[in-house]
């Protein structure tokens, strides 16, 4: 099986079901998102990527995965704004890593936006995450709060401000 990126087909793909609120959230927040379990996509650890695309000048806040994951830009541009590499522009084919629990970002997309490929060495990391936020570390399952709010915006305004 084949996919272009470009082509309006490709985005949404969604391994299974139970994802569903997932994907539909990401894109009633402008965020096109497909993910592809590299295995079964019932089992929660099993590998998968998950490529999605932001528009000029979005920011991806600073957070964590509880896995291995690797990213690659596929398109456009981001400048990575860290504590540890502020500043530094990253283009297509550059690619990023980080282990289990470590930080990373905040990213902002450059004027063309970008679309990356991230490799989550476990399913269950897409949608796990750990925000750094004003108020300190916030771990949040999306994909349980996704299912329990409907595919809209929760509009929760007691959210801590993300970094």
């Amino acid at each position: 099986m084949h996919f272009r990126i470009d082509d309006p087909g490709f985005w949404g793909q969604c391994p299974a079901d139970y994802l569903r609120p997932l994907v539909e959230r990401s894109e009633a927040d402008g965020v096109p998102l497909s993910i592809f379990a590299v295995g079964d996509p019932h089992d929660p650890e099993t590998p998968a990527f998950a490529v999605f695309r932001m528009g000029p000048g979005e920011v991806l806040p600073r957070h964590s995965h509880p896995c291995e994951r690797f990213e690659v830009i596929m398109q456009g541009s981001m400048e990575v704004r860290s504590p540890e590499e502020p500043g530094l522009q990253l283009k297509a084919g550059d690619v990023m890593r980080a282990a289990p629990n470590e930080l990373y970002g905040p990213h902002v997309a450059g004027p063309e936006g970008f679309t990356v490929a991230e490799y989550f060495s476990r399913l269950a990391g897409v949608y796990q995450l750990t925000l750094d936020t004003r108020r300190g570390l916030w771990t949040r399952n999306l994909l349980d709060e996704y299912r329990a709010a409907g595919a809209g915006r929760s509009g929760n305004s007691s959210e801590p401000e993300v970094r």
